[in-house]
């Protein structure tokens, strides 16, 4: 087992709506005993650069990182880091250097909800990252209690049900596995059934409590069904997987990601193929008898 990786890092650019980062970051801290990292990367670009002085840019963005850690009451020991570059890339790139275990990041819902589009920020950092990301859009009281974890047909199952047990184990979470029975077959003679009946024993052998929930299909896309069940009353964060494990670049978000991240109102941990196995390399394989997490 390799040593565990405990820090948080939460990129900031000052706008209000990065308060509820802070917020959820010191819960998570709470239990990880890591450190938090507040970053703001300045964006470089050519063409405002000569109306700009850098440093004073800097110097500006350091005295406010400074004032926000006094006001939000962070440890002493928070990191307080800016750099210059653009953001997702740069974000990726710091979170890599520290070794973080998560990172945070709130888009600026509910002020753009109706329009149900992903901040190019967050959403090029879960592309990137090879850390899990989790995206913020309310307050939240209760961290990892009730996870959801939608479900698939597809081979990134594996790379899901890994992640769900790695998060179950380090918080003590409730595991909610869900999936969409798109035509009136009876639920147990279903193929998704027969995979969740297999990777439970995975979740009994580790003590990990867990619910089946297989929803029919009734909505015209199934995705909102996912949407419906992932209320505040059944679970408290959604874990998903941003493609298919079999795609070659992490360079894009699943049309089914892209609208989990956006539609629910609770904290989504998105993970890539290289994020996905963040687990294995740093915390080791849970126990796994019958060989499903291969």
């Amino acid at each position: 087992m390799g040593k565990q990786k405990t820090d948080i890092l939460i990129p900031v650019d000052f706008k209000i709506y990065c308060l509820k980062s802070i917020d959820y970051a010191k819960k998570l801290q709470a239990v990880l005993k890591g450190k938090i990292h507040l970053l703001h990367v300045v964006e470089s670009q050519s063409w405002w650069d000569g109306f700009f002085n850098m440093d004073d840019l800097i110097r500006g963005a350091n005295e406010k990182l400074t004032l926000l850690k006094k006001e939000q009451e962070l440890p002493e020991d928070t990191e307080l880091k800016v750099i210059t570059g653009k953001r997702a890339v740069e974000i990726s790139k710091y979170a890599m250097a520290i070794s973080a275990r998560y990172i945070i990041m709130s888009d600026n819902y509910p002020l753009t909800k109706n329009t149900k589009v992903l901040g190019s920020t967050i959403s090029g950092v879960i592309m990137r990252a090879e850390q899990p990301v989790i995206s913020i859009t309310e307050k939240e009281d209760s961290i990892f209690k009730n996870l959801a974890v939608p479900l698939d047909l597809n081979q990134s199952c594996r790379l899901q049900l890994y992640n769900s047990v790695a998060i179950a184990l380090t918080f003590h979470a409730k595991i909610h596995l869900i999936s969409v029975l798109f035509s009136e077959e009876k639920a147990k003679s279903s193929r998704i059934h027969e995979k969740i009946e297999k990777y439970k024993k995975t979740y009994d052998d580790n003590g990990i409590p867990y619910t089946i929930q297989l929803l029919v299909k009734e909505e015209p896309l199934a995705y909102k069904e996912i949407i419906k069940y992932c209320n505040p009353d059944n679970v408290d964060s959604v874990l998903i997987m941003t493609h298919k494990e079999s795609s070659k670049f992490d360079n894009y978000l699943g049309a089914f990601a892209q609208h989990i991240i956006n539609e629910v109102t609770m904290p989504v941990v998105s993970i890539n193929n290289a994020s996905a196995h963040f687990w294995e390399k740093e915390l080791g394989k849970p126990t796994d008898p019958l060989g499903f997490l291969k």
